[in-house]
């Protein structure tokens, strides 16, 4: 059995990845302007307790999101080589033991 990979398709994700993560800081930094627009008017006790509700339960997650989309676009730059690791470093090796293992399986059902 063979597994083909698309470079293609592996370049236009870590592509997308890199606009999600463009999206994601231009999110976190217009809701940033949004809470500090907010808490400048309203200059009072309310406004410092919706200024630092309104970090943690918006911009927190937004900070999240990035780790994640981070670590993803990193691995997909490994894949297709472009994050120092080599072309193709990741997914040559595990198509090497994937092949492997599918030998070990099909002899196991012809015995």
């Amino acid at each position: 059995m063979a597994t083909l990979i698309s470079e293609a398709a592996l370049n236009e994700a870590a592509q997308k990845m890199d606009t999600l993560r463009q999206r994601n800081q231009a999110l976190k930094e217009k809701l940033e302007n949004m809470f500090n627009d907010l808490t400048s008017a309203l200059d009072t006790p309310s406004g410092q307790a919706i200024e630092w509700t309104g970090k943690n339960v918006l911009v927190q997650p937004i900070d999240d999101m990035a780790k994640v989309i981070k670590l993803m676009s990193d691995i997909l730059n490994d894949i297709i080589g472009q994050g120092g690791m080599g072309r193709g470093y990741y997914y040559d090796k595990l198509f090497v033991e994937y092949d492997e293992l599918d030998k070990v399986l099909k002899n196991k059902k012809t015995q």
